[in-house]
């Protein structure tokens, strides 16, 4: 049954008229099914209530009321129910919510497999043919919408909101795109929760001639998981749908030759022109996935080897789908584009501060940017900054004026690991200026360790990278909404264990 007896709605007629709550009636009761963490699945029927003076009908989790402009939204009641309905006839425990959501963070499990996890272990699948009404197998897209619209009422329980969700939608997804969109919107203004985060794994204190002082460290580097993009370098425009190739103010693009340079309309049924080079590209680069192509190819290479004696390489060929170049270097992108990575600021500690999406290459001047977006004050800067290109990124600051006076106080340094490895020895800049030796603080010669774990990123990139199956095809409002509250999530977890 819906939380009220009588009419909340501070619009309400009645209300206005008589100061008091109008009571409700009318009930409509259907069954459902209740999915549970304990007991499993099982039937349960549901009521919900209307006020005959404004006409909002109550039901367990909303309210469905009729907004200034004559449509109709749910208002969902303040807090967190203890039952969470995401379909007309799903129904989910708090706790159960709980659990899925722990189960994608720590596990990167997909929403199939959270899916077939319950069913496999907590179903109590007996249950499903009692009666005459049988709860439905969850799908991915129940959990993937479960998922998301329990975060969004998290979210909004925290900051003392209430979420207002259309009435009228073609599918639940569309129906929390909007919400998703404004809770981006406030991340991005706002940050991460653990953005302030201090612990003693990344602020350390020293004595220098009997006064104390602290240094804070952050370290930041790209990882390679992204979604679908426009085909147009560094474009930021959303796609409409994650099968197309181009956002919509470059759609006209779709018209001219996939070919780079050429600007020929396209032949009807084709991505190029009537150029027979650029015609024999697009054709090299789709029989590269032709799997009776590449079978028929290695039997003719078999055969002929075997006439003359020699051992074939039967091997398949490696790398991405590219279309060839030819004689004339030509170059064509008929497939999609994807981001280029994700970047993210991590403290020592483990704690993700802020995330970034870099859409054409982890350039230097992305680098700068985002780093002046997550730290917008000089103060506000760290004290050391791990960066495994940091000896450019010094070199890209050098007489860039506010840009360099913001980083002038911060300490770039090159992590150990990247040092070591991939830093050449006769880079007199790079060892002069971002050499992690340079710096007494971050290294102990009595205990031999180093004073800040400076692989914390690549840390946190091997944890997110897993969700890279799982995000590769979302398009942009649910791919920065899903990253965000993993990363909430995760960052809870770790607050907890610190």
């Amino acid at each position: 049954y819906p939380p009220n007896r009588t009419c909340t709605n501070l619009h309400c007629p009645h209300f206005i008229d008589t100061s008091q709550q109008a009571p409700l009636y009318d009930p409509q009761r259907y069954i459902a099914a209740l999915y549970t963490l304990n007991n499993g699945a099982y039937p349960i029927s549901t009521t919900s209530l209307k006020c005959r003076s404004c006409n909002t009908r109550y039901y367990i989790n909303y309210a469905r009321q009729q907004g200034p402009n004559q449509t109709w939204y749910r208002l969902y009641y303040q807090g967190m129910p203890t039952v969470l309905q995401s379909e007309k006839h799903l129904f989910f425990e708090e706790k159960l919510c709980q659990v899925f959501r722990s189960y994608t963070v720590l596990s990167h499990a997909s929403a199939s497999a959270t899916a077939q996890f319950y069913h496999n272990t907590l179903a109590n699948n007996h249950i499903f043919n009692t009666g005459s009404y049988s709860p439905p197998l969850l799908r991915s897209e129940y959990i993937s919408d479960l998922f998301d619209l329990y975060s969004l009422l998290l979210h909004h329980s925290e900051q003392g909101t209430q979420l207002a969700l259309p009435d009228s939608a073609g599918s639940q997804s569309e129906r929390l795109m909007a919400a998703m969109l404004t809770r981006n919107h406030f991340m991005a203004a706002n940050g991460q929760e653990q953005w302030a985060h201090s612990c003693q794994g990344c602020r350390k204190f020293f004595d220098r001639e009997g006064e104390q002082y602290m240094l804070s460290c952050a370290v930041t580097d790209g990882v390679a998981i992204g979604r679908p993009c426009c085909a147009v370098h560094n474009c930021t425009n959303p796609l409409s749908t994650n099968r197309t190739r181009y956002c919509l103010p470059h759609s006209t693009m779709e018209t001219l030759c996939s070919v780079e340079s050429c600007q020929a309309p396209v032949e009807p049924g084709h991505k190029t022109c009537s150029s027979s080079k650029h015609r024999q590209l697009e054709e090299n680069y789709y029989a590269a996935g032709q799997s009776a192509l590449l079978l028929r190819d290695r039997l003719d290479r078999a055969r002929s080897y075997s006439r003359e004696g020699d051992t074939p390489d039967l091997g398949l060929p490696s790398g991405p789908r590219r279309a060839r170049k030819t004689d004339n270097d030509l170059k064509a992108r008929f497939g999609r584009r994807s981001t280029h990575n994700e970047q993210l600021v991590v403290r020592p500690c483990g704690i993700i501060i802020a995330r970034g999406t870099f859409y054409g290459a982890e350039s230097l001047s992305s680098v700068a940017e985002f780093l002046r977006g997550v730290f917008p004050t000089q103060k506000s800067m760290p004290d050391v900054l791990f960066y495994d290109n940091n000896c450019r990124l010094h070199q890209y600051l050098a007489g860039r004026g506010p840009i360099q006076q913001h980083f002038s106080k911060t300490a770039l340094v090159v992590d150990v690991f990247h040092f070591k490895n991939h830093h050449s020895t006769k880079d007199v800049y790079c060892t002069t200026h971002c050499n992690p030796m340079a710096f007494p603080q971050l290294y102990n010669p009595e205990t031999e360790r180093w004073t800040f774990n400076s692989s914390a990123c690549e840390q946190a990139n091997a944890w997110l990278n897993n969700f890279h199956g799982i995000v590769r095809e979302m398009l942009p409002v649910r791919y920065e909404f899903f990253l965000d509250e993993v990363i909430k999530a995760c960052n809870r977890f770790l607050v907890d264990e610190l």
